[in-house]
C-alpha cells in the first residue's frame, strides 16, 4: 500500500473516528444513517489501491480500455454519494458535497492537463524531489492549465503535496465520520 493511498483513503476516516470519540460520539452512531450501496465505496477503494500499487492493472485500464483509473474512482464515489446524499441529514449532506466538490476540482485539473500537475516549489518546501513525472503527476509549467488546482499545498512532515480537491475530500470524509458518530440511535420501534 502506498503512503499516498493511505493518506487519501484510509487516514481521513480514521482521524474522523478519533475526533468522533473525542467529541463524545460513538461508532454506533454510524448505524443511525441509512447507507446504501456500500459496496461502491469498497470498489472505489480497491480501484484506488490498484491505481497506486499495481502498475500492470493501471496500464491495462488506462491504455487498453482507455479510461483513466482516477475517473473510475471519482465516478464510483460520486455514484455512491448520489444514491445516499438525498437521504442524509443536512449537516452530513454538506460533508458529502465537500467530497463531491473536491473530486470535481481534482477531475477538472486532471482533465485539463492529462495528469495532476504539481508545484515544484511546493514539493521542495515539503522536502521532496521536484521535477519527476509519473503516470499520474507532472511538474506544473508555463503551459499548465488551472495549476492552482493541482498539488500546490506542501505537507512538510509527510514530504508530500496535496491539492485543494484532496483537502476537501479528506476534510469531508473526516467530518462525515465525526458527524455520523455523534448521531444518536433511536430506540427500537420508533419510526419516522
Amino acid at each position: 500500500m502506498s503512503f499516498r493511498f493511505f493518506l487519501l483513503t484510509i487516514a481521513p476516516p480514521l482521524l474522523g473516528v478519533g475526533l468522533g470519540y473525542l467529541l463524545g460520539g460513538r461508532l454506533a452512531g454510524l448505524r443511525s444513517l441509512r447507507i446504501r450501496a456500500l459496496w461502491l465505496v469498497w470498489v472505489a477503494a480497491a480501484v484506488q489501491f490498484a491505481q497506486y500499487s499495481l502498475g500492470g492493472v493501471r496500464h491495462f485500464v488506462e491504455n487498453v480500455v482507455g479510461v483513466p483509473m482516477l475517473a473510475v474512482v471519482f465516478a464510483t464515489v460520486l455514484g455512491w454519494l448520489a444514491v445516499n446524499l438525498p437521504r442524509w441529514p443536512a449537516a452530513i449532506r454538506l460533508t458529502g458535497l465537500a467530497i463531491v466538490l473536491g473530486a470535481v476540482l481534482n477531475g477538472v485539473v486532471i482533465a485539463a492537463n492529462g495528469r495532476m500537475p504539481y508545484d515544484p516549489a511546493a514539493v521542495a518546501k515539503a522536502g521532496g524531489q521536484p521535477g519527476s513525472q509519473t503516470a499520474k503527476n507532472e511538474p506544473a509549467g508555463a503551459g499548465t492549465r488551472l495549476a492552482w488546482l493541482g498539488d500546490t499545498i506542501p505537507i512538510p512532515g509527510l514530504r508530500k503535496v496535496a491539492s485543494p480537491g484532496d483537502v476537501l475530500i479528506s476534510a469531508g470524509a473526516c467530518a462525515f465520520v465525526v458527524l455520523a458518530m455523534r448521531r444518536r440511535l433511536e430506540p427500537k420501534g420508533v419510526n419516522h
